[in-house]
């Protein structure tokens, strides 16, 4: 009668429980990987039309409003006047790093046809420290993200 594993019992099972387990770590970091890169490009993409429906806003309600960054909480808001109309807030995934603008505080203003003469430039920084940049530029009416 037989007692025990064999010593090559023990060495064949402990062989492919480490393949197993080496498999699995190599997927759980490209999966993490591919994680981070969608939540960045959600929010980078949330980003741009945010800024986009703001001057469809300032247009179809013949206002004009203010967008507003704020890096200490995170988000991005649409003033008209003292009340706030829209609020995009980035979760702890993203983070608003830097706005880069015409105005010391990097505020963007549209007018009542939706136009402004504000250039700025949005940097967003992942949990990878990859920075994700989005220009906007005067004049041609779009905003861009660069990859």
């Amino acid at each position: 009668m037989r007692r025990g594993f064999t010593l090559i019992e023990m060495v064949v099972v402990l062989a492919i429980i480490s393949i197993i387990g080496g498999v699995s770590i190599v997927s759980l970091e490209y999966y993490k990987t591919i994680k981070n890169k969608v939540d960045a490009d959600y929010y980078c993409n949330a980003t741009v039309g945010f800024i986009n429906n703001s001057k469809m806003f300032c247009r179809e309600n013949s206002c004009s409003a203010i967008v507003t960054f704020d890096r200490g909480k995170n988000e991005i808001k649409l003033e008209k006047g003292t009340t706030t109309v829209n609020k995009l807030i980035f979760s702890n995934k993203i983070t608003l790093y830097e706005v880069i603008g015409r105005r010391n505080n990097s505020d963007i203003i549209f007018d009542k046809d939706g136009f402004t003469n504000d250039a700025c430039t949005i940097v967003l920084i992942d949990n990878n420290l990859v920075k994700h940049i989005i220009t906007m530029r005067v004049g041609t009416e779009y905003v861009k993200l660069i990859k």
